[in-house]
């Protein structure tokens, strides 16, 4: 059995015109006119003889909205329920993939409305279980990429990005500390694997000659920290007046 990190923040938008899609507060808002489709989709990868299972948390404020599995590579399978009552409930759909399927093939989870439809839905707390599956998969705490101007750093939302609560800089030590989600508090307490790199997105010629440093990890917080290192005397380097630096961040158990 593999369980799926599926953040609500993770799935792609689309919505043609008369559609929309919010997200606040881990929370999804999607709307669409009749005869217009709006919706939220993630893709995962599922060999031959796979049981995907979708579950999500949803309720229609108009109409009626739907969650749905998609598979396309043989005869077009896949199960869908309408979202239609005003309370908070949790739906469910699953999907077997044929004997015959590819391997690898995409299976597409998505929560809104299709063109046939038409209503206002909200959706949260979505889960994916992959069982029958000879793919491992570890649990990601966090990941996404982190842009760093002149000292000051934010989440790029052009990459999909999950189980960053924040970023802060520290010139002192020339550290980022991301603060994870899931595993400090009460949780498990493991200490996550990190692995933070430049992206060739870098522009800055004073930032491709930087190498990063990560491993220290707080379980009490959930922070995990990423050190500038400069790569030709090989000390921290306070980034503070350099432009332009994307870091790729990664951590998992």
């Amino acid at each position: 059995m593999m369980n799926i990190p599926c953040d609500i923040n993770s799935f792609v938008s689309g919505a043609s015109t008369g559609g929309t899609v919010t997200i606040s507060n881990n929370v999804a808002t999607i709307s669409a006119d009749s005869g217009v489709s709006a919706r939220l989709d993630k893709h995962i990868l599922a060999g031959p003889g796979c049981t995907v299972e979708f579950k999500v948390f949803a309720r229609a404020a108009s109409g009626k909205v739907s969650v749905s599995i998609d598979y396309l590579p043989v005869d077009r399978g896949g199960d869908w329920v309408y979202v239609e009552s005003g309370e908070w409930r949790e739906y469910t759909v699953s999907f077997t993939t044929p004997l015959n399927s590819p391997d690898n093939q995409r299976v597409t989870f998505s929560i809104g409305s299709y063109s046939e439809d038409s209503g206002e839905g909200q959706f949260h707390s979505p889960r994916i279980k992959v069982t029958n599956t000879d793919l491992g998969a570890s649990r990601v705490l966090g990941r996404g990429l982190i842009y760093v101007n002149a000292g000051v750093p934010s989440l790029n939302t052009s990459y999909v990005s999950d189980g960053i609560i924040s970023v802060e800089y520290n010139p002192g030590n020339a550290t980022l500390a991301i603060k994870l989600r899931g595993n400090y508090g009460g949780g498990i307490h493991l200490h996550p694997l990190c692995f933070a790199q430049l992206s060739m997105d870098s522009t800055s010629a004073a930032a491709r000659k930087l190498a990063l440093r990560t491993g220290r990890y707080d379980r009490d917080t959930g922070i995990t920290y990423v050190q500038f290192i400069d790569c030709v005397s090989g000390v921290s380097q306070d980034i503070t007046s350099y432009e332009n630096i994307y870091v790729f961040f990664k951590a998992e158990i």
